[in-house]
């Protein structure tokens, strides 16, 4: 910024002659804190100011002497295009300004030049500000005392502690120091510790550095950059893996019975096996770096194998002096250009010995192989609709994918809500009919006088009120496709003979029909009550019951597999985010009330839960005080409410947790009568024990 940008204009100018009182009523009307003397020429002399005029006081104006008598004749011009800086590092605290000419065109208060650099400073913060942000890396500054007085967004994601909230704390109220406070005492500088920060299903590694802040000399605070390097440290172990895959290739190459032998595209040797030095009586060693001219001289092959599938692009196999089968297959590079060429040799005497068994095994190996390859290619893609984390939903994943692979009915057990249909669907999209339908029946939700009727259809003037046309049945509708039966336990006695009838015959009879029609369905059945008890009490029939539970498959409630809860929290939360298009924060405490409560309604319950909160929650984020007050009477706790993650004097951690338990409590409930009885206390406990953390420093406020 330039001086004529902030300057304030002026046409007039003072005359060494003219009196005091004539400026001080040109200063007043122009507004400005002082002008500039010129004489008659326009020759800059001097500069009277408003504080050498108020220094003066009231004698001055009532003996009105002239100008000349209280100007200062030691003048700081400022031109025009000059920077605004110059003014800043100049004395005094108004200056005449010139233009290019040489006249006098203004004059400027160095009071606005403050207020511009200041404007100009905040400017360079906020931009600081936002580069901090930016960075990928974790930075926290404390002063000499403790408390943070820099904290970006990174910092937020290792600490799990929004800005707002950490900025102003002590250190200790956010993160376990790790020694950041030693380095305000000690100022030594720490590069490249690696630090590792456990939170809740996953553990994060960071590699840290830790230095001391000095203002003249002083420390006056301490810093640390985190750089999370957990993927870092996981691609280091896959690379190992990579090593070790690489070893056992070469074992496996060396241990094929076949001669294996890797050219370049030029037919440069790179390597060969023991299987092909065994087959041609060629040492490999021998051979290594030769080019593949040399072993047609040698007799080994007729002619190059690998010129052929270079012109032909693609595998060659030929039959070489009526003893060998020789096949090249080209290896491509991501542009695909042939870079390499794998032959294999075969001595076909041992091949015509061991045809038949050989074709025999391939046969089965083809097919086992096809099957493995469509089996794993099943379990590694992600299940669409199933979010799960835990060792037992996984286990059920993957028998679904083999249950896929068959025809054989399959009863889904588990309370309700645990997702009973969304297995069965996967079942079916899985499956060889997943081209075909995928009908649910809700057998508790039919009329009893219904269901035959809807499963099995029925013919025109089957009843009064019947379709003129007639109307197929669930089972016709789901032919070669898939029909699940869920709530089958709610079938009435009387109805269950005739769908076990239809189970076995594999046909339907419709309402008012003479004429079977057969139907080609898989029956997938689920329900949330103990069939076997209802053996035992006759409300269902055992041949039916058999016919069913061909496969169990029992999904687990959601208490038993909390690993699930946050990833079905967090998927729930994009979908209601993306349904009404707004985004909100989880606190991290609801988390941990979510990981304490027993989910009587299971996945069910939890996606309301979700959709709830984000509807009906004011605010960017999700707080323990917006939940019902149902989820802290009930729920039960399996993880331990508190975790030592560091060392310290066992004196010194007692009165930290007491600490942050008293602050918690007056926090949320805000008397010290009520925190007692969160705490279950009594009161004058808790009094006593705020005046001794008072006495040691800290302070609460409670009403």
């Amino acid at each position: 910024m330039l001086i004529k940008d902030i300057m304030t204009p002026i046409e007039l100018t003072l005359l060494p002659e003219q009196p005091v009182a004539t400026a001080w009523r040109m200063i007043r009307d122009l507004g400005v804190m002082g002008l500039p003397v010129t004489d008659r020429n326009g020759t800059l002399v001097g500069m009277v100011t408003r504080d050498s005029l108020i220094e003066g006081g009231p004698e001055l104006l009532s003996e009105n002497p002239a100008v000349v008598s209280i100007m200062n004749n030691r003048v700081f011009a400022l031109r025009e295009d000059s920077p605004i800086t110059d003014a800043w590092s100049m004395h005094g605290t108004v200056f005449p300004v010139l233009n290019d000419k040489g006249e006098t065109s203004g004059v400027l208060d160095k009071g606005i030049v403050a207020a511009e650099l200041l404007n100009k400073a905040n400017g360079i913060m906020l931009q600081i500000d936002t580069i901090l942000d930016s960075v990928s890396n974790g930075i926290i500054a404390i002063n000499k005392d403790g408390i943070i007085s820099l904290y970006n967004r990174a910092a937020e994601k290792i600490t799990r502690r929004p800005k707002s909230y950490a900025m102003g704390r002590h250190l200790s109220e956010v993160i376990i120091p790790q020694g950041l406070l030693d380095f305000v005492n000690n100022g030594k500088e720490q590069t490249e510790c690696k630090l590792t920060v456990a939170f809740k299903n996953d553990n994060r590694t960071y590699l840290t550095n830790r230095n001391s802040i000095r203002e003249n000399g002083k420390i006056v605070g301490a810093v640390a950059i985190f750089q999370d390097i957990s993927e870092l440290e996981q691609i280091s172990e896959e690379l190992d893996s990579v090593k070790q895959l690489n070893r056992k290739l070469e074992l496996i190459i060396e241990s094929s019975y076949d001669g294996i032998l890797l050219t370049d595209r030029d037919g440069t040797i790179i390597k060969a096996n023991r299987a092909h030095e065994r087959i041609t009586g060629i040492p490999s060693a021998q051979i290594q770096g030769a080019q593949m001219t040399e072993l047609i001289k040698m007799g080994v092959y007729s002619h190059s194998i690998i010129d052929e599938v270079i012109k032909a692009g693609e595998s060659v196999t030929r039959v070489e002096n009526n003893h060998y089968l020789v096949t090249g297959n080209p290896v491509r590079d991501l542009d695909g250009k042939i870079t390499r060429v794998v032959v294999n040799i075969r001595d076909l005497t041992e091949l015509n010995n061991l045809k038949e068994q050989l074709e025999y095994t391939r046969e089965l190996s083809e097919r086992y192989q096809g099957e493995l390859v469509q089996l794993r290619s099943k379990l590694n893609t992600p299940q669409d609709g199933i979010v799960y984390n835990s060792p037992k939903m996984r286990e059920i994943i993957e028998a679904t994918s083999r249950l896929a692979t068959v025809d054989s009915t399959v009863l889904i057990l588990g309370e309700s809500g645990v997702g009973k249909e969304v297995i069965a669907k996967l079942i079916h999209n899985e499956s060889k009919r997943q081209n075909g339908p995928f009908i649910t029946v809700n057998c508790g939700a039919i009329p009893e006088n219904l269901l035959e009727s809807e499963l099995f259809g029925y013919e025109r003037g089957a009843f009064t009120g019947a379709n003129r046309e007639g109307k197929a049945g669930m089972f016709e509708l789901a032919n070669n496709g898939t029909l699940f039966l869920d709530e089958i336990g709610d079938l009435p006695l009387g109805f269950q003979v005739k769908l076990l009838r239809v189970l076995q015959e594999r046909e339907v009879l419709r309402v008012g029909g003479s004429k079977p029609r057969p139907i080609n369905v898989r029956i997938l059945a689920a329900t949330n009550r103990n069939l076997e008890e209802m053996l035992e009490e006759g409300e269902f029939r055992e041949d039916l019951y058999f016919r069913i539970n061909v496969v169990p498959l029992t999904i687990p409630p959601l208490r038993e597999r909390k690993e699930d809860i946050i990833p079905l929290v967090q998927s729930f939360k994009k979908k209601y985010e993306l349904k009404y298009s707004f985004n909100k924060n989880i606190n991290a405490r609801v988390y941990d009330i979510f990981l304490n409560y027993h989910w009587p309604g299971n996945v069910r319950e939890l996606d309301n839960m979700i959709e709830r909160l984000m509807v009906t929650t004011q605010g960017p984020e999700v707080g323990v005080e917006d939940l019902p007050s149902y989820l802290f009477e009930n729920h039960i706790r399996t993880e331990p409410e508190i975790c030592v993650r560091g060392v310290m004097p066992m004196k010194n951690a007692v009165i930290q947790l007491e600490r942050q338990l008293l602050h918690n409590a007056i926090k949320e409930y805000g008397s010290a009568n009520k925190a007692a009885r969160a705490l279950k206390v009594n009161q004058s406990t808790v009094v006593r024990k705020l005046s001794r953390l008072k006495d040691l420093g800290y302070d609460f406020k409670i009403q």
